[in-house]
């Protein structure tokens, strides 16, 4: 990095707003001890959400539908579906809960079960990707939107729920979107046909309610307290052309200045940038002057194995400081001790889809105020605290307010696809939210129909081919249902004709998972050099194929010849589940589309 740019940036920074922060009921990662009984119960009842709790369930008996806005730390997420069970608002069915991120409906479950009592998988469970831990006895669900629309597929009206609380709606992910409008449909639907109405709940911390509460035909706007704790915002005095190395000066003025207990959260884009931060700062951190406490530098991304992940959690050694170098994974959903210093670049990847080209693409952009405003917030969680912006006050002005919502800006084939099995009359017409844009909405429809998904007749609605059907069954892009652009080898519908179904599943099922490939930069010569027994002159996607089967015919330890080829064993794990899934779906379309033993992986 650059050396000679003057004053560090927070040395120049100018204080803004200061802002309430907030405390909020911690998610278990690893990062808490086991509470007893009584310990638990205390917490509940200390929440700011507990004085609510009676005028909260009066008003959600009397509507069907309502929007609430719980500010960080209320304790919504964790107490609401509780209530709702134990006030009987959710009988005679199951009270769903969705979260954008499989991380959070795990570990909500797993802190809602704590607190009935309850062992995980009975009263309470949740259903992720490859991952359902429920019982007949599961009254209150936690699962990603992703498995509620999948849901949705086979029984559009929802009949299992009475009770469906949406959660972190400002998101607004492309499936967080369509199931807004699938479960409007449904409670609609139901109404009509008088079946036993369909409550809905849309919560977050932040967002825009008006938009919310007109969708839902002016549904009434709820608001619960949070736990307060002020935080200082700081602004440059002038924009910074390298946040990289403004966030790298800013890290280390606050290590010289702020007390050892005090842990730093940086914001960053992505992987690349937060490995090459983690090496600077390890590497000035062996420089430091007598006296200076040591520094524990941890990164957090979403491809990160798991384990590595859960440091983050953890408390760093007596006398040590924390900084943990993050992407946007640790905005929301997700709760870390001890931070009382944020670092906020503005920056985030975000995914951009380009209708002329049909190419998908990750850009680095700036945030928009809402997700600022979230980062600022994770410095108060337990005390007052500080965020350090590495950009002016002039320029936060010109952030957009609000993000826009990747059913704006991302591929809408799988959605078409979904809408399509869903059997939406009018696909073009659906009720979203936020309309995407007619040039997204025909490439869309151009990808399907040239995929031999879709079938269009004069004056007859859009249809599904019994292909488009069978694609719409696996839990992948279209793209990997039928064919991949980048390679012209037909995939998993024709792979039993070509009687190469387990090799075509596998490479797929690696293909659609995070990469297994992980480069620890400290490593990589000694990664790559025993990485190479597995290249494949044939290319990319047989050396994949090579690292999976290594992979299953290993004796032993087998995490640790992925640490020593540098092979991430969890997102293995990951693509073998995924692999054995498809196996089951393809089966389950017609006798001799695999091999059943194959299946049974």
């Amino acid at each position: 990095m650059p050396e000679d740019r003057g004053p560090p940036p927070a040395k120049r920074f100018r204080a803004g707003p200061g802002i309430p922060g907030s405390r909020g009921a911690m998610l278990p990662g690893g990062h808490r001890p086991p509470l007893g009984a009584e310990a638990l119960e205390h917490q509940r009842r200390s929440l700011p959400i507990f004085t609510a709790r009676g005028p909260l369930l009066a008003r959600l008996r009397s509507i069907e539908c309502a929007v609430l806005i719980g500010e960080t730390g209320s304790g919504k997420t964790t107490q609401i579906p509780q209530y709702v069970y134990e006030a009987g608002l959710g009988r005679p069915g199951v009270i769903a809960v969705t979260q954008p991120r499989r991380v959070a409906a795990i570990s909500l479950a797993a802190r809602v079960s704590d607190e009935k009592r309850s062992e995980l998988g009975k009263l309470v469970g949740y259903t992720v990707r490859f991952d359902d831990v429920t019982s007949e006895d599961t009254r209150i669900l936690f699962l990603t939107d992703g498995m509620l629309l999948r849901e949705a597929m086979s029984d559009a009206l929802l009949r299992k729920y009475s009770f469906v609380i949406l959660d972190e709606a400002h998101e607004r992910t492309i499936h967080t979107d369509v199931l807004l409008g699938v479960v409007k449909a449904a409670q609609r639907r139901r109404k009509e046909l008088r079946k036993p109405p369909l409550r809905v709940l849309v919560m977050s911390a932040t967002m825009d309610v008006d938009l919310f509460s007109r969708y839902f035909n002016g549904a009434p706007v709820l608001y619960v307290e949070g736990r307060q704790h002020p935080i200082q915002v700081y602004y440059t005095k002038q924009p910074q052309s390298d946040y990289l190395h403004a966030a790298l000066v800013s890290i280390f003025q606050i290590h010289q200045e702020a007390p050892s207990s005090q842990d730093i959260l940086v914001f960053l884009t992505g992987q690349e940038e937060i490995e090459a931060l983690c090496k600077a700062c390890r590497d000035i951190a062996r420089h430091l002057p007598e006296g200076c406490p040591p520094l524990l530098v941890l990164p957090l991304y979403a491809s990160l194995p798991s384990s590595q992940q859960l440091r983050v959690f953890r408390g760093a050694p007596k006398g040590s400081r924390k900084v943990i170098i993050s992407t946007n994974i640790a905005e929301t959903s997700i709760t870390i001790t001890g931070i009382k210093h944020v670092i906020d670049t503005g920056m985030v990847k975000a995914k951009r889809f380009n209708p002329e080209s049909g190419l998908e693409v990750l850009a680095v952009q700036r945030v928009s105020k809402t997700q600022a405003w979230q980062r600022t917030g994770r410095a108060g969680r337990e005390d007052s605290g500080a965020c350090y912006r590495l950009y002016t006050e002039d320029e936060f002005e010109k952030f957009d307010k609000m993000t826009i919502p990747e059913i704006q800006r991302c591929n809408l084939a799988s959605v078409i696809l979904q809408l399509l099995a869903l059997r939406v009359p009018n696909v073009l017409t659906f009720d979203f939210m936020s309309k995407p844009s007619p040039d997204h909405l025909q490439a869309a429809l151009e990808q399907l129909e040239l995929l031999g998904a879709l079938q269009r007749k004069k004056d007859e609605p859009l249809a599904l081919t019994p292909t488009g059907r069978k694609m719409a069954a696996f839990p992948l892009e279209p793209k990997f249902a039928k064919r991949l652009p980048v390679f012209p080898l037909q995939t998993i519908l024709l792979s039993p004709k070509f009687h190469c179904t387990e090799e075509i599943l596998t490479i797929v099922s690696l293909l659609s998972v995070d990469s297994v490939l992980y480069n620890p930069p400290s490593r990589r010569d000694e990664v790559q050099c025993v990485r190479k027994k597995f290249v494949s002159s044939e290319g990319d996607h047989l050396t994949l194929l090579n690292v999976y089967r290594a992979f299953r015919n290993v004796g032993g330890n087998k995490a640790s010849l992925c640490a020593k080829a540098g092979h991430c064993d969890e997102t293995i794990v990951h693509a073998v589940c995924r692999t054995g899934a498809l196996a089951s779906v393809l089966a389950s379309l017609g006798p001799g589309m695999v091999q059943r033993e194959f299946c049974q992986q």
